[in-house]
């Protein structure tokens, strides 16, 4: 009797198992495997499975899982509020929130209607050193800004305007040169004139002496 009620517990213990596996395969793949979302980031930025996921702000699911692939991490959301679903073309990004310095994913709508992109498209987080690198840039560009300031001196704009003005006028020489390519043309023009009206005179003096015009008369 002590082995039948053993084997007895061990089948009630098989098909409440077998039960609670099937309960949750078909709960999984009612309600979370199509909400499931796959968001492949280079940098995710101190984001943890649990950190909440935002919509336009509202929050609609958390991370649910974080792995490493080479050089990328996918980072797989779950969306657990009703009615919500996240267009192809999307974009996430890492940012702050509270005073805290408590950090999620912030989901954008799509800023393309390009009908090849598909799932959430990622972008880079933002680090303090990017920002200190723009401030280097801007630094840069404003030195260069005052060393030319400065440089627009009274004496250093009379100098300036000193060295034009003493400059040779090269368009003087330009000038001439137009000039007697214009006095030129003209003397062409002129002389092939003259030589059409000595060619015509040719041709008449010609035709008076060819034994056609002696025959005729």
């Amino acid at each position: 009797m002590k082995k039948n009620r053993i084997v007895e517990i061990l089948i009630l213990l098989t098909i409440a198992a077998v039960a609670a596996f099937v309960s949750y395969k078909i709960y999984y793949n009612t309600y979370v495997k199509p909400n499931l979302y796959t968001i492949r980031f280079h940098d995710i930025d101190s984001i943890i499975k649990g950190s909440p996921v935002r919509l336009m702000g509202i929050i609609v699911g958390h991370v649910r899982n974080l792995t490493r692939e080479n050089d990328i991490i996918l980072c797989e959301i779950v969306v657990t509020k009703p009615n919500t679903k996240i267009p192809d073309g999307a974009v996430a990004r890492v940012e702050y929130n509270g005073l805290g310095g408590s950090k999620s994913i912030e989901i954008s709508p799509p800023k393309t209607n390009d009908s090849d992109i598909k799932g959430i498209v990622a972008t880079d987080a933002l680090r303090i050193s990017d920002f200190m690198d723009v401030f280097q840039d801007v630094r840069e560009v404003l030195v260069c800004i005052k060393e030319f300031v400065n440089g627009l001196s009274p004496k250093a704009t009379v100098d300036t305007l000193r060295a034009i003005s003493e400059a040779p006028d090269f368009t003087i020489d330009a000038n001439k040169t137009l000039d007697e390519m214009t006095a030129k043309q003209k003397e062409n023009t002129v002389k092939i004139r003259h030589f059409g009206k000595f060619q015509k005179e040719m041709e008449k003096i010609i035709d008076k002496m060819s034994p056609k015009n002696n025959r005729a008369k």
